[in-house]
């Protein structure tokens, strides 16, 4: 989910913080420094993972009567056979800082969160927030990307797996368009960038393809997420000599559509990263 986000808006730019067991199909980071032991609490497991006990998020609450409770979808997956560690492929993807709940940043003064938290239960042992969260170019950076329907972003949960030292990691992974409530509807931040100055209050971003998306390039927020942050992973994998494999699996999920409406797909990217 993603809370109100209090920033003042130049004319010409807007800078805002965010806070955004089925069967598994057949057909690739999190936290750095991180590390998982023991069997994980879910059956149907492979070498790559065990089958989540839902492969959505639990329902989030926003403070928005124009958006309901939703889920979001569990879209990558970084194989518990990896054996390049979550740090180096953070440190390999450059510009994917981590956030947290705790994460503030200062616009003219104003004190803001950067993410805001979500539960998830890959492990069978029931819902529990995010490991972590990663956004392209971190708050400050990530917000301008969200102004032009940039800013990717992931949050993370780790599973334990037999034989794995670190486990599998869970993403969900969402394109983010800054959104402004006026006049009882979402509408872009970019197409109101002086009424949003004067009302920061009413910032919101909403997952791109919804009510305040602003570009085609990601129609899809959630799978054209997906999609791309595993193909960077891959290309990271590449530009440092790592061995890097990608499939895709179709799961069988509780929801087909999250924030705002938003449609997502079956396809989960599994990726493994070794040296």
């Amino acid at each position: 989910m993603r809370i109100w986000a209090r920033a003042a808006l130049a004319v010409v730019a807007v800078a805002v913080a965010l806070t955004g067991c089925a069967k598994s199909g057949t057909s690739s980071a999190a936290t750095a420094g991180s590390t998982a032991g023991g069997t994980a609490q879910v059956k149907n497991c492979t070498a790559d993972y065990c089958d989540p006990a839902d492969w959505d998020t639990a329902l989030a609450s926003t403070p928005l009567k124009q958006i309901p409770a939703f889920a979001e979808p569990l879209n990558v997956i970084i194989s518990a056979q990896s054996t390049v560690s979550l740090a180096q492929i953070q440190q390999a993807l450059g510009k994917w800082k981590t956030v947290s709940t705790a994460t503030t940043v200062s616009v003219t003064g104003i004190h803001i969160k950067c993410i805001s938290s979500e539960k998830a239960d890959v492990t069978g042992g029931g819902y529990v927030a995010q490991n972590v969260a990663w956004r392209l170019g971190g708050c400050v950076d990530g917000n301008d990307l969200s102004i032009s329907g940039n800013e990717d972003h992931v949050r993370i949960w780790n599973q334990p797996v037999a034989g794995s030292r670190k486990g599998a990691w869970f993403i969900a992974a969402s394109y983010e368009t800054m959104c402004v409530v006026r006049n009882g509807k979402l509408q872009t931040a970019a197409a109101n960038k002086s009424w949003t100055a004067l009302h920061p209050a009413s910032a919101y971003h909403c997952v791109d393809g919804g009510p305040g998306s602003i570009t085609a390039k990601h129609p899809d927020g959630y799978n054209d997420a997906a999609r791309d942050f595993a193909a960077a992973i891959l290309a990271a994998a590449k530009g440092q000599g790592w061995h890097a494999s990608q499939r895709t699996v179709t799961v069988t999920r509780r929801a087909s559509a999250g924030e705002g409406g938003v449609p997502f797909n079956s396809t989960v990217y599994v990726v493994t990263v070794a040296t």
